[in-house]
This record gives structure tokens, sequence and C-alpha cells, in this order.
């Protein structure tokens, strides 16, 4: 029903983050104990949309598979929590390379229907964990533009035959 949910923008965009933050994961796994020396927590934060919907028809000629999509362009930003040491230098890199062509060039190979906007300048933002002890954390908030689309399944009317017959009239 939808091509591009939003856990395939965050695979994308872990499959980017990862070479330069750690291993990375969604954050919100319940249950999911937070991985230990460098990682990253992906959140999705919103998702506003940057465009009208446009209808795209998916006519197959078979009534079984033919479907109407509903397309547009949305803004993806998803927050991504950068720990362990060196967390702040990692988040810089981060925010530096996804501004670029590289970041560019690497994310629409991963997923053409994805590409990088903007992102925000790294915070540090430490927190207590479990064990009560000081954890370095910076955040950086990705920006990206994604293209979704909605399928649903459709009936076409694309052929008729016809077929005449003289009749009398009788006035």
């Amino acid at each position: 029903m939808i091509d591009y949910t939003i856990d395939n923008i965050i695979d994308t965009l872990a499959y980017f983050v990862e070479p330069i933050c750690g291993k990375a994961q969604q954050a919100q796994a319940n249950r999911v104990p937070m991985p230990k020396g460098e990682f990253c927590l992906l959140t999705p934060l919103r998702f506003p949309r940057l465009s009208t919907t446009r209808e795209i028809r998916q006519d197959t000629g078979d009534p079984s598979t033919s479907a109407m999509g509903y397309t547009e362009v949305r803004q993806a930003d998803v927050q991504v929590d950068i720990y362990g040491a060196n967390a702040g230098d990692r988040a810089i890199a981060l925010e530096t390379v996804f501004a670029s062509s590289y970041g560019y060039d690497k994310i629409k190979s991963i997923d053409g229907r994805l590409a990088p906007l903007h992102s925000s300048a790294a915070i540090q933002a430490p927190m207590i964990n479990a064990e009560s002890q000081w954890q370095e954390r910076y955040i950086v908030t990705l920006s990206l533009q994604a293209h979704i689309t909605v399928s649903f399944p459709q009936d076409y009317f694309d052929n008729a035959e016809i077929t005449t017959k003289q009749v009398d009239i009788h006035i």
C-alpha cells in the first residue's frame, strides 16, 4: 500500500550514518537495552508535506493488479542521538558530510526516493544512564526529502466492445 515507509527511511539513513557515528538503530524499541560503546539512535520526529498529492495511474490491464497511486513529497525530520567517546566530533562530522555533495550522492545511491535537505547544529545533551552515570550524547536533527506513494486497488475502463443492431421504427 505505501511504497516507502518510515522504517524504510530510517533504514536508508542508518546505512548512511553508521560509518560516521557507529552502530545505528531506531529509537523507541521496547525492552531493548542501549548498546555499549559508540552508537547512535534514530528517532523519526515529523513528516510535513512539501507538495500537493498527484495521482499516478497504475493500470496493468488486469483488474486484480491495477491500482491508483497517490504520490507526494514530504520532509522527513529525524533526530540522531550520538553516544560514546568523541560523540561531539562524530556529530560534527555527520553534520558536515550530510550537507555535502558526498552526502547527497551517497544517500541517493542507497535509495533514490530520499535526499538530504539540511541539518541542525549539533548540540550537547548529556544524560544519566541506568547505572546513574553521566553519558556523553550529542543530538543532530537531519531533514530529508522523501518521495512517498500510497496505492489502492483501482478498476480501469479503457476499452469496450460495441455492436450495433438494426431496428424497425414504426410511427
